[in-house]
């Protein structure tokens, strides 16, 4: 799960579009804006991982996580210990993240 999660904090930077990647590029040089995916794309893989019962429960888990920071209260007996364990991995994954964006920011 914790893969999923950064992948998901990184969805940005997964895949550069169908007409700029080179895996579409080498089936197909002349590829142009109305190109599929290859089949092997990061982020279609995502997206349809997202649409799993995994994926469903880290949707959960980011909705939940959206609560809490805007400042609705859940208790802990509220939640299973998956939903907590995911919403620690968020945390920490988020918080790479943004370190990440800060160092990106640095060397610019």
């Amino acid at each position: 799960m914790r893969f999923i999660l950064h992948r998901l904090l990184r969805q940005k930077d997964l895949c550069p579009t169908p007409p700029e990647c080179p895996y579409v590029l080498m089936e197909d040089p002349l590829a142009g804006p109305s190109a599929l995916p290859c089949r092997e794309c990061p982020a279609l893989l995502l997206s349809d991982y997202l649409a799993s019962p995994g994926g469903q429960l880290i949707s959960l888990t980011i909705d939940l996580d959206f609560a809490l920071r805007k400042g609705i209260a859940v208790k802990l007996e509220e939640i299973s210990y998956l939903e907590f364990r995911l919403l620690a991995m968020l945390s920490e994954e988020r918080d790479k993240y943004e370190v990440e964006e800060i160092e990106k920011q640095r060397k610019r």
